[in-house]
Formats: C-alpha cells, sequence, structure tokens
C-alpha cells in the first residue's frame, strides 16, 4: 500500500510540473483576440490592452491594467492610436514585456478626403484625435486579408516566445488562417451585388473593409469633430448624389449630428462596430447589416 501512495504521489508531483501556467499576453485591441486564443490553445492566457466598449482613439490604460500588463509576457501591437504614445514607456518601464509589432506584410490605406471632408473652420473643435486626409488609416484589422498576416505573425510571435509549443501553433495557426480565407470569399460573393455603392459612417474607421469589397467610405465626422451647419449642408447634398441609403454609427462615439443627417434624409441609422468579437462573426454581422440596410427602400 505505501508502494502504492509513493506512485500517486509521484504523478500529482510531476503532474503539477508538466502543467505550466499558461503564457499571459495582451493584444492592443479586441478584434486581435481571436487570432491569438485560436492559435495559442490553452497554452495562453490574453487580454486586450483596450476594453470592449472604449475607443482605440481615446482610451487610457489606468494604473492597474499597466501593472497587469507588466506581469505578461509580451504586448501584440497592430498600430492602434494609442500605441504612439504608450510603447515608449512600456519599453522604458516594463523591460520583461516583449513589444511585438505584428503588421508585417499587410496593406495600410491612407484616408482619402471623401473620409475626411473640408473642415468647417467655424464650428468649435472639441476633439483632438480624430483624423485627415492623407494619414495613415490605423484600423487595419477590417481588411480580412491583413488579418490573414495578423494570424501568421501571431504564429511566428509564439513559436519564438515557447519554442515548445510551435509544432501546436503552426498547426492552429494554419487551421485559422484558413478559415479567415474562407470568410473573404464569403464577404466576397455576399458583397459583389453591391460593388460601387457608397455607405456614410459616422467615424472613418471602415475604409480597410469597404475598400475590400468595392464599397466607397463616406464620413460624417471630421478628424474627431461634429461637422458645423455648413458642412452638414455639403454631406447632405453628398448623401443625396451619391444615394446613401442608411447612416452607420458604433457604439463607442457620439453620433448624435448623424442621427439628424439621417433624419434629413429620411434614411436609417444601422450600428456598426469596428472592434468585432469575436472576430469573424464580428465581420459576417457587419456584411449582413449592410446588406439588410441596402435591400431596403428609402
Amino acid at each position: 500500500m505505501s508502494l502504492r501512495i509513493l506512485y500517486l504521489f509521484q504523478v500529482l508531483v510531476l503532474g503539477c510540473v508538466v502543467a505550466a501556467d499558461p503564457m499571459v499576453l495582451f493584444v492592443s485591441v479586441v478584434p486581435q483576440l481571436e487570432a491569438v486564443q485560436r492559435i495559442g490553445g490553452d497554452a495562453v492566457r490574453v487580454e486586450a490592452l483596450v476594453p470592449a466598449g472604449a475607443s482605440p482613439e481615446y482610451y487610457q490604460p489606468d494604473a492597474r491594467r499597466l501593472v497587469t500588463l507588466s506581469r505578461s509576457r509580451a504586448l501584440l501591437c497592430i498600430g492602434a492610436p494609442l500605441e504612439k504614445a504608450l510603447l515608449p514607456k512600456v519599453r522604458k518601464n516594463f523591460p520583461g514585456v516583449a513589444v511585438i509589432d505584428l503588421r508585417q506584410g499587410m496593406t495600410l490605406r491612407q484616408l482619402t478626403a471623401a473620409e475626411a471632408p473640408e473642415e468647417d473652420h467655424g464650428h468649435d473643435h472639441a476633439h483632438e484625435h480624430g483624423h485627415a486626409a492623407g494619414e495613415p488609416d490605423p484600423h487595419v484589422w477590417l481588411s480580412v486579408k491583413n488579418m490573414i498576416s495578423h494570424a501568421e505573425n501571431v504564429m511566428a510571435a509564439l513559436c519564438r516566445l515557447d519554442p515548445a509549443g510551435a509544432d501546436g501553433y503552426r498547426a492552429r495557426g494554419r487551421a485559422y488562417s484558413d478559415e479567415l480565407r474562407q470568410l473573404d470569399e464569403r464577404l466576397q460573393r455576399q458583397l459583389a451585388p453591391l460593388r460601387g455603392t457608397a455607405v456614410m459612417v459616422f467615424h472613418p474607421a471602415f475604409g480597410y473593409f469597404l475598400d475590400a469589397y468595392g464599397l466607397e467610405q463616406l464620413t460624417v465626422e471630421h478628424e474627431g469633430k461634429e461637422p458645423g451647419a455648413r458642412q452638414l449642408a455639403a454631406l447632405l447634398r453628398l448623401a443625396r448624389a451619391k444615394r446613401v441609403r442608411a447612416i452607420y454609427v458604433q457604439p463607442q462615439f457620439n453620433e448624435r449630428s448623424a442621427r439628424s443627417l439621417a433624419q434629413s434624409l429620411g434614411v436609417q441609422v444601422r450600428e456598426w462596430d469596428p472592434l468585432p468579437d469575436p472576430y469573424i462573426a464580428g465581420l459576417e454581422r457587419m456584411a449582413a447589416v449592410l446588406r439588410d440596410a441596402q435591400s431596403d427602400s428609402k
């Protein structure tokens, strides 16, 4: 009996040694979560630096979140707006946290004049974090092809951080990348009838998604500011000329002017979240909302 107890004790002890704690990782924004969770599996525990419901343009992590970040293995970046100010501080104060840029292989776009229309100089500019024409569009995650590159970069990063688990990361990474390719093919088919359509959004977050499927992004907001009376009048003319069927708002922003414009046009207001989580299902929801709005008559 004593030998049996000793054997069971050894099994329990060895089991505890083998079952290592998961690697703690941070990503910048919630659309990255699905890729890291799917590719990392049980070997990782991942959090988004910008929590669900917050905007990457305006969010600033509090002390508690920074303490949690300081105890993580790596921060997996994607070019979100908050990274510009945050990353130098992370590198300086948290040398044990690897900062890994996952944008290698991505195709980046710049905002067009239609996405950042001419400013109304008589309006009070209350915000500082908007986007201007010619600036890089930071919402790279709304391109499925970019997120295929992201998945491949996640796989490579995890293999470097944990070489012992590399075979599993590669297998899961290939499987998830295949799912993203299938998603892109489905969206190409579903949105093909809408090619050439102009889509009016409150905040210029959706250019990558719309570009990918042959649609045009028009924007109500300009450089993070509510439009003034002159700009609203110009937007009204533009929306009528482009036969806009709906105006799309996102939960992270005040959409008062978008609703006013929609009322003047007699069109719907629909909600799009540019921070889809889970990612694949979120993009499918976006496509479904777009198809539904465009199928409705004014």
